[in-house]
């Protein structure tokens, strides 16, 4: 097995196409759930209002689900928006999904805090040549290369 493993991790096309999906399926519930807050936000703040949550924070939440899964799935700011998200898959967990004895909470406890941990490994990985934070960095490696260089002479 690790014949197999060691053979796929030095494949650089297979590691950047395995990244992309990786942050792909990470982003894919913020954009779903960040859009269907913009259509449902009344009852999004009733259930903010019921778990004795400020129901304005609705608006926060849309930006930080929609604009840092936006930037997850290009792969733009990768390390910074799998932070945000990881801790606000902590957050929203801590407040909304503790009350075990009602069905299916510990189920949604325990997929935030994996998520999370999904968002951990994006950290350590970073997002892998497919995104734009890798064109970005090629990019300026270039713009460096052509750039005149101070002289190591002193005058």
């Amino acid at each position: 097995m690790n014949k197999f493993f060691n053979a796929v991790l030095r494949n650089n096309a297979l590691v950047a196409g395995g990244l992309l999906v990786a942050r792909l399926l990470l982003a894919v519930p913020f954009l779903t759930f960040g859009t269907s807050k913009v259509l449902h936000t009344a009852q999004i703040q009733q259930y903010m209002v019921a778990h004795h949550v400020a129901p304005n924070l609705v608006y926060l939440t849309i930006v930080v689900q929609i604009g840092f899964g936006a930037f997850m799935a290009a792969g733009y700011q990768t390390r910074l928006a799998a932070m945000m998200l990881a801790g606000f898959c902590i957050i929203a967990t801590s407040l909304f999904h503790t009350d075990f004895s009602v069905a299916g909470e510990l189920a949604q406890f325990t997929k935030d805090l994996a998520i999370a941990g999904g968002f951990l490994v994006v950290i350590a990985q970073g997002p892998g040549w497919l995104s734009v934070d890798a064109y970005l960095e090629h990019n300026r490696q270039r713009r460096l290369a052509y750039e005149p260089q101070p002289s190591q002479h002193r005058v």
